[in-house]
């Protein structure tokens, strides 16, 4: 059936398809494992947070700030500092960013290669977002929302993309030529 759709369709169009389909097929995979077993188990958000909120702090001390921590929290002394709760413990980015690379073109052994790496360096992006937004708890507090809805976000974002944009360029295998 599947063949019968693609037989009337030029190939980029079943590029397009391919695509999406596998797309759609890995967003569901990934809401029933997420969503239905390891959200509601815990066990991987508090990991990531835990691990979060003592790289966070481990950074701050490293530049010489006195640090709290406690639960899902880390911050500079005297300030509410940071919560860090499973929407923003990266768990979404690590699954868009494997999703993207996996319904993309591409052999199996740099993918085996290039998502854990890439998983790596958003769970480093986001600690460096963590310090950042404790840093701005204590030198402009009022614009903590600002930065964590929007400048964080898209900094983020942004690097997410890059990595997407290396993947398509150096390794998906799909030729510049027509």
């Amino acid at each position: 059936m599947i063949k019968n759709i693609f037989k009337h369709i030029g190939p980029q169009d079943k590029f397009l398809a391919s695509f999406i389909l596998k797309a759609g097929l890995i967003y569901i995979v990934w809401y029933v494992l997420y969503e239905k077993w390891l959200l509601e188990d815990g066990f991987v958000d508090h990991f990531l947070i835990n691990h979060l909120v003592s790289s966070t702090q481990n950074v701050l001390n490293l530049f010489g700030f006195d640090t709290f921590s406690y639960a899902d929290a880390v911050g500079v002394d005297g300030t509410h500092g940071v919560l860090i709760g499973a929407p923003c413990n990266g768990m979404d980015l690590f699954a868009l960013f494997a999703g993207f690379i996996i319904a993309f073109p591409g052999k199996i052994k740099n993918k085996l290669v290039f998502i854990p790496i890439g998983l790596l360096v958003i769970h480093c992006l986001n600690i460096v977002r963590l310090v950042a937004l404790a840093l701005v708890v204590v030198y402009y507090p009022d614009s903590l929302q600002f930065n964590h809805k929007y400048t964080f976000t898209i900094f983020v974002y942004f690097c997410i993309f890059l990595m997407w944009v290396m993947w398509v360029k150096k390794y998906s295998g799909i030729s510049k030529e027509k």
